[in-house]
């Protein structure tokens, strides 16, 4: 058994609830080293936060922390050797009067104190490149490069570099820059094999052939035509694995012919979700299974496989409601699983495939052991032009189902994105709130990603409008069958979830007793003028509306606007170092609300960032919230 640090036992006279639920995972994304001594995750326990090595044959003791501080976050890391763990950092930064997020590629050998950076400093006066970790391979056959796109400070060209990972310096250039490429695609022996880009606002799309030349392939990613995206590659030079939905609803996985352009084999489709990508045998590229989601992420398997019986046997051990694989070495010695019962944390497991022994590592909650938690409960409504809304309800512990549920307050809960979705796992804010006794609705409305195109795009152009109908829709249907006081429900969401409260507030006053928006866009207009300073910024926000045509719709449907139209008291949390959405959309806000003379709070999380991922202001969050409800949720 591994001896990894636990949380201290907590007595439910001391229990905090703002702490438990408001704390980062005790640790996220394991990784086991190519040869099963080590294991590194990002961690955090105790103030204490950063990447940490433990070593896995000397009884879990940690070997390294790599701390982080409110400017540096760990993004991500991942072994390239069993003596080599190559990571990144984010920063936040300014370039030409823009604020920006960059990255920086560091390496570490544990057990040795320095960090090495993989990109030498940049001469006086000028700029180091920004986007520095956007790795297209970790060449399993070469130990000392991997492949790093990127562009230089004073282009928008991305090119394709061999970096080395033992040193800064010395990076070659593998594929040129081209003006229709963005990004590169390879195998996964780390063989090019794809550039996708975007040129004249059209995308565009370059497969590589048996005979070494990229083929214009174009057509297939253009607008208005069925969805088509790269899955990934087998070593056969004459084949692509990729998503496409002409001949159904969804997304499905295929086999692809790239020399005649034609489809093949079909591998697997879902009627209702998405297939959103393919997991692969590392020799030779062969497809394992096809991710895809439904209340969770799902992997179909493609026959008997080694993770298939891997994931059958920890699950027996286990007995848990939810596993789900994460992760194996090289080797295939070691593998990392995550299981949970459904609508709790959950933890990380290593199981030993050889001894077919399995450790626990520490929860991810540990202040939650033993507390109950609110049960989760998969459902839908009706918008009011018919179309069904997938959504959850998270009741509060004690109550365990909708039967159950009579005139509970509720907090209506979209989310951000909004081209993103929630699912029934466990999620911290939703969790807290039910432990305060409130009943949460979620919605994936019309615009969420992974139910079809048809009902991704029902959402373009329709911030405040349609997809915000089938928020007002949802909580109707809460009261209407008599599961929320009508008297007793609030709404509060971040980012576009931010922005869909204050809308709630405006467009449907009497439906709401309280809006609370975090990171949340409160002017259409100023997030398409600020998006303009960055590189496809223009494309990115075409699903919202033009600056100048749409000026008009843009305007209606921003509620800084509206702010005379709200009659409910507003919560405006923000992130001080938000590169998202910046903390000004919540000050701007809070002036109109003033001016107004509408009950408004505003909390500047200092140095906080899009995520509430800084010190701990998720902490500060939920305990503003919590107060914040307590007053204006009428009993």
């Amino acid at each position: 058994m591994l001896s990894f640090v636990a949380a201290a036992f907590v007595s439910a006279a001391s229990f905090d609830p703002a702490v438990a639920f408001g704390r980062m995972p005790y640790m996220t994304r394991v990784e086991v080293s190519p040869n099963g001594e080590r294991l590194a995750a990002i961690y955090s326990n105790d103030g204490q936060n950063g990447l940490l090595i433990y070593e896995l044959a000397d009884n879990g003791i940690a070997n390294r922390l790599i701390g982080e501080t409110e400017n540096l976050k760990i993004r991500r890391f991942s072994w390239k050797r069993d003596d080599r763990l190559v990571f990144s950092v984010a920063v936040p930064s300014n370039r030409y009067g823009t604020a920006t997020v960059e990255t920086r590629l560091l390496a570490v050998t544990p057990g040795e104190p320095d960090i090495d950076p993989l990109f030498k400093k940049p001469h006086k006066g000028d700029m180091p490149v920004q986007l520095q970790d956007r790795i297209v391979s970790y060449l399993p056959n070469d130990p000392k490069h991997i492949l790093v796109e990127y562009s230089s400070p004073y282009s928008n060209d991305v090119s394709l570099y061999s970096v080395k990972v033992d040193r800064a310096g010395g990076h070659k250039v593998v594929s040129g820059a081209r003006a229709d490429s963005r990004h590169f695609i390879t195998d996964m022996q780390g063989n090019v094999r794809a550039r996708i880009g975007l040129s004249d606002g059209r995308r565009r799309l370059f497969l590589m052939t048996a005979e070494g030349k990229f083929k214009d392939v174009s057509h297939r990613v253009a607008a208005g035509e069925p969805r088509f995206s790269i899955a990934g590659f087998p070593n056969n030079p004459t084949k692509a694995f990729v998503l496409s939905d002409h001949e159904t609803s969804t997304l499905a996985l295929y086999v692809y012919n790239i020399d005649d352009d034609t489809f093949g084999e079909q591998l697997f489709s879902h009627p209702t979700s998405d297939v959103t990508g393919i997991h692969q045998r590392r020799s030779d590229g062969a497809a394992y299974g096809a991710y895809f989601a439904e209340d969770e992420w799902n992997i179909h398997y493609f026959g008997e496989n080694i993770i298939q019986d891997l994931k059958q046997s920890v699950g027996g051990a286990l007995g848990a409601d939810e596993i789900s694989y994460k992760g194996m070495n090289p080797q295939e010695t070691m593998a990392v699983f995550w299981a949970a019962d459904r609508g709790r944390p959950g933890q990380y497991y290593i199981y030993d495939i050889e001894a077919s022994q399995i450790t626990a590592l520490p929860a991810l909650y540990p202040e939650l052991d033993g507390i109950a938690l609110g049960r989760v409960i998969s459902t839908s409504y009706k918008a009011r032009d018919g179309l069904s809304i997938p959504a959850f309800v998270t009741l509060p512990p004690g109550v365990r189902s909708l039967e159950q549920a009579k005139d509970l307050p509720f907090i209506v809960h979209p989310h951000g994105g909004p081209n993103a979705r929630d699912y029934a796992g466990f999620d911290w804010m939703t969790q807290y709130l039910a432990h305060l006794g409130y009943g949460v609705l979620q919605m994936n409305f019309r615009g969420s990603t992974g139910y079809g195109a048809e009902f991704q795009n029902a959402g373009n152009r329709q911030w405040g409008q349609a997809m915000q109908d089938d928020i007002t829709d949802g909580t109707q249907w809460l009261i209407k069958n008599g599961y929320a006081d009508a008297d007793r429900v609030g709404i509060m969401g971040a980012s576009y979830g931010g922005y869909a409260a204050l809308m709630g507030a405006v467009k449907t006053p009497d439906l709401f007793n309280c809006a609370i928006s975090i990171n949340g866009v409160s002017s259409l207009p100023q997030v398409i003028e600020d998006e303009k300073d960055y590189t496809d910024g223009k494309y990115r926000t075409q699903h919202i509306g033009r600056l100048w045509s749409d000026r008009r719709m843009l305007r209606e449907n921003s509620p800084r606007y509206r702010a005379d139209e709200i009659s409910v008291p507003v919560l405006l949390i923000a992130g001080e170092d938000d590169r998202v959405v910046p903390d000004s959309h919540s000050t701007r806000m809070h002036t109109a609300l003033k001016r107004a003379d509408v009950q408004s709070e505003l909390v500047i999380l200092p140095e906080g960032s899009h995520s509430l991922n800084v010190g701990d202001n998720r902490i500060t969050a939920l305990r503003t919230i919590g107060n914040f409800l307590g007053q204006c949720q009428r009993s």
